[in-house]
Formats: C-alpha cells, structure tokens, sequence
C-alpha cells in the first residue's frame, strides 16, 4: 500500500492535508470544498462499547519528552471533553497521569486531592462515561531502592488515588524505557505493582512494546503476568499498535482467556516505514480504515479469546491532533465503530 504523503512529516514540521477521512474532515472544518464528504456529527453506531484513549480525547498533546509539539495535559477542559464524547457515543475514557494533574491543579480546585477527583467524576458520569482507564506507570520493572523507581512515586500515589476515587477498571503500566531484567524479576514486579492497585480493586495491565527487550510476544507476556493472572490482580494489555510492529500471530491471541486480558486499544497504521519508532508512534497512529493493519482479524482474535470491552481507541497523529473536538470526536468514533459495534 502506498503511503499517503499527507501521513510523514518533513523534519522541519510542515504539514500537508491530504484526501483520507481526516484531510476531508479538516477541509469541511475550514470550510473548503470537498470531492468526498465524511461524517462528522454523531450517529455512529450507538451499540459500540468504545473508550476514547487520553491521547485521542486531548487535542494537542505527545507522550514522550522532547517530541515535537509535546505537551502532556491537555488544552481542552474534563468537562468540555466529557461532555463532547458522551455526545458522540464515547461511555469510556483514558486518563494520563500529566493531565490528570493538571485538571486537579487548574480545573477542579476545591477542597483536598479526593475532593477534587470526586468533581472529575461528578462530570464523567453526569456524560454518561461510566468506565475509566488510568495510565502511565513506567519503572515497576526496578528495583523499590532505585533512585528511577523512587522518582516514580508521585505518579504512583497519583494514579493510585484516582483509579479509587475514579472507580477505574485499569491501569495501563509498560516497559516503554526499555529497562532489562530477567523475566524472575519481571514476573515479581508486575505481581507487586498489581497488587498494589488491587487495593483500590484496579486492576493492571501490562502493554509491550518494540523497544522492551524482555516481551517480545504473547508467551512472554504471558510468562512475565503469570503471578499477577494467578492472583486476578493483572493481564495483557493488547495494543494492536505494538502487535502488529512485533508481528505477533493473531492465533497466538485467539488462543488465550478472557482472564488473561485486562484491556485492549487499536488505531490504524502501516505495517512499515522508514520512520523511527518515536516519530511513527506519536505520528502515525491513524483513524480506523485510514492505514493498512488487519484490524477486523483483530478484533475476531480478540473476540475469540473471550473479550468483551470495552474497546480503547488510540489515535495518535499530528494531523488528528489539529482537528476541533467538534471533528475529531465523531470521526473517531464512527470509525471506530464500524469494527467493534455489536451488528458486525
């Protein structure tokens, strides 16, 4: 399949609007004429158990330090994005530990940190968002006397608080530093981390990636969780994202339990490209039906294996991300829809 140009960013940023779902969508946003409409108000498939990802919901924020653009919270606020994803048929949501410390420090301001969760989510249920995810958790594979671990600990306490008082089902931890340790370590670690939110009945799933050396495919994933799905504490989390640039066997997913799933989230792409795996992954996590990944034999894998939902989605591009929430919600969704609602 040939790439889009639309899709590679030149190294000095530029930015060119291509004929895909979202150069459309920008067009009809500016108001120029288009050859080919796309939908852009709700009405998608309302059957669709769908958790809009904290990257897709944020507008203009990067995960990663020193990426160009980077911003961790984001420039909208809870309650205008709560309210423009349970519109649009969104009753999930993803929340990144950056902006969930900025809503507490600059939009929920009353009373102590509880206080101000309890009002996060006061909004979040009054749009009918009922089920939260919570993220990012990186160095649980050191050691408790690692000055890396020990640095961690705000964002631990942080999101150990807000998955209570949020009620969320997960947290997503991963490895994305890329630390090596033996996978004895590996499973220890992930038991205590999980552990740890079971105190708050969250449970912890764990998302590999390219770039950890320790987890390459489904049998070691399932090796380093062991301790963790014995216990009912954590499991997989399966980014088709990171599946797809691993060349993970999809009958290697069809062959697990829905016990050894936490949660998972999907995003178009390309199964290759001269990018790097920085670049590519915050700008090229495409709107479903945009790229080329097998998304549909995914999504039956995971059926397969006995998961339910809901379904995050991940779209993470420099492109969706200059979209209005106004476009960007209802895109997302129908696209989204159109592979996991409960007619297909």
């Amino acid at each position: 399949m040939e790439h889009n140009r639309r899709d590679v960013l030149k190294a000095g940023g530029a930015f060119a609007i291509g004929t895909g779902a979202i150069g459309q969508a920008a067009a009809q946003e500016d108001g120029s004429d288009s050859q080919q409409g796309t939908e852009t108000e709700g009405g998608g498939d309302q059957s669709a158990d769908l958790l809009a990802n904290c990257w897709m919901h944020s507008g203009g924020t990067t995960p990663f330090k020193g990426a160009h653009g980077h911003r961790e919270w984001s420039p909208w606020s809870l309650e205008r994005r709560a309210e423009g994803l349970g519109e649009v048929g969104f009753n999930a949501i993803g929340l990144y530990h950056e902006d969930i410390r900025y809503r507490v420090e600059h939009e929920f301001t009353d009373g102590n940190l509880r206080a101000r969760l309890q009002q996060m989510n006061n909004v979040l249920q009054q749009n009918g968002i009922d089920f939260v995810e919570v993220e990012f958790l990186t160095e649980w594979p050191l050691g408790e006397d690692d000055y890396r671990y020990q640095n961690n600990e705000e964002n631990r306490q942080l999101l150990l608080e807000a998955a209570d008082v949020l009620g969320a089902n997960h947290v997503k931890v991963g490895n994305i530093n890329g630390y090596p340790v033996s996978m004895e370590q590996l499973q220890q670690r992930f038991a205590d981390i999980s552990r740890q939110f079971s105190e708050v009945d969250t449970q912890v799933g764990m998302e590999f990636f390219p770039v950890d050396p320790n987890v390459r495919d489904i049998s070691q994933a399932m090796e380093a969780t062991r301790i963790a799905r014995e216990e009912g504490t954590g499991g997989l989390y399966l980014d088709l994202w990171h599946l797809v640039k691993l060349g993970v066997d999809f009958d290697n997913i069809r062959a697990l339990s829905a016990d050894d799933i936490t949660a998972v989230e999907f995003q178009d792409g390309y199964i290759e490209t001269e990018m790097s795996f920085l670049e590519e992954t915050i700008n090229l996590r495409k709107v479903p039906g945009e790229g080329e990944f097998p998304i549909s034999d995914w999504v039956n894998a995971v059926r397969e294996a006995g998961f339910e939902g809901p379904w995050g989605l991940e779209i993470l591009s420099e492109e969706f991300r200059r979209l209005s929430m106004d476009v960007a919600y209802p895109l997302a969704y129908n696209a989204g829809a159109e592979y996991v609602s409960s007619g297909n």
